[in-house]
């Protein structure tokens, strides 16, 4: 009760129009700008789990009560062992268009990655992503009851394929999504055309994202965040090519946040567990950048949300913080780590 009520004071802080200027024309110094909150999910909903329908609709129905200036789906809107059908995609796209302001929504990996497998369908994957972009971003306009203009990489000749690589400004802060999966970013050597794929893509994502911080900075944004499906960092598992199909994703954006120096807020799913680090690690042993924080959202059987209140004139700009859905069994949470001395 006290968490939701918390959030209720949050929420009651005014939200400003989006703002749909083109983010590369140079702009003066952003005055001083309302608060506003916007909601993250991911890995949802999975069929697996009992009455799967009405969990994620009390998702929806929770963020559409705080109204947040718009939401982010990180992908993964179905569970590796279900079969990526059209009509489910079909209906996953209907589902969008239920949150009463903007949802925009990068790919995952159980969209198209993972399909060739016979559990989930059998596809080939390149032909799911293909059916994707189709259903998903066939406009520069998010989903949702009330959408907003994006600015797609579309637009960028070299990468026009990339259409879900997509661009927006709320209160002078910059937001991109990223089309960053697990399964080590379809870096499979195993799978017919994953490679040639995987390479096109991750130079793609790499221009994207530097262009991303060039509209942040051009326009002096007080901050920026970072949208994509992935957990890529501190990659110490055992996956075949699973280092190389992050490393030149996350380079591209450490070497792009320590030269911003401004606040900048990465937001995935992937591992199912709420997870919010601020000073972010990019390697294991590496030395935190304190500019950088880590917000994970919940997933797979814990069908609750992320809210990140967004302040443009405070010095952290980004404050997030679970979005515990009433009804839907409540998540267990992960111990924090033993303090090192």
């Amino acid at each position: 009760m006290l968490l939701r009520a918390a959030f209720s004071c949050l929420t009651a802080l005014a939200c400003p129009a989006l703002s749909s200027l083109p983010l590369r024309a140079a702009q003066p110094a952003p005055t001083a700008t309302a608060s506003f909150t916007f909601a993250a999910l991911g890995c949802m909903p999975y069929a697996r789990h009992p009455d799967v329908d009405a969990r994620f609709a009390r998702v929806i129905a929770e963020i559409n009560r705080h109204a947040p200036a718009f939401s982010v789906h990180l992908g993964d809107t179905m569970a590796s062992d279900e079969k990526c059908t059209d009509a489910l995609l079909m209906k996953r796209r209907a589902d969008f268009d239920t949150f009463a302001t903007a949802l925009v929504y990068t790919p995952g990996d159980n969209e198209w990655t993972d399909t060739y497998s016979e559990k989930a369908g059998g596809y080939t994957p390149t032909e799911r992503l293909a059916r994707i972009r189709q259903i998903y971003f066939p406009t520069e306009r998010s989903l949702g009851k009330k959408p907003i203009a994006l600015i797609t990489q579309r637009r960028d000749p070299t990468f026009s394929d990339f259409v879900e690589n997509a661009r927006w400004s709320h209160g002078g802060v910059v937001f991109a999504t990223v089309h960053v999966t697990g399964s080590s970013n379809n870096h499979l050597p195993n799978v017919p055309g994953a490679i040639d794929e995987w390479r096109a893509r991750d130079a793609a994502n790499a221009a994207w994202i530097r262009a991303t911080f060039s509209a942040a900075r051009e326009t002096n944004a007080p901050g920026l965040a970072l949208f994509f499906q992935a957990q890529p960092f501190q990659t110490n598992r055992n996956a075949p090519g699973y280092r190389t199909g992050f490393e030149v994703f996350l380079k591209t954006v450490e070497a792009e946040a320590r030269a911003f120096a401004k606040p900048v807020l990465l937001v995935h799913a992937d591992e199912h567990r709420f997870r919010h680090e601020v000073g972010m690690r990019f390697e294991n042993n590496s030395a935190p950048l304190p500019n950088v924080t880590r917000l994970e959202t919940f997933g797979d059987r814990d069908f609750h949300a992320v809210l990140v209140t967004v302040d443009p004139g405070s010095a952290q700009v980004f404050l997030a913080a679970p979005l515990i859905v009433p009804g839907n069994p409540l998540p267990v949470l992960p111990r924090p780590a033993p303090v090192k001395k």
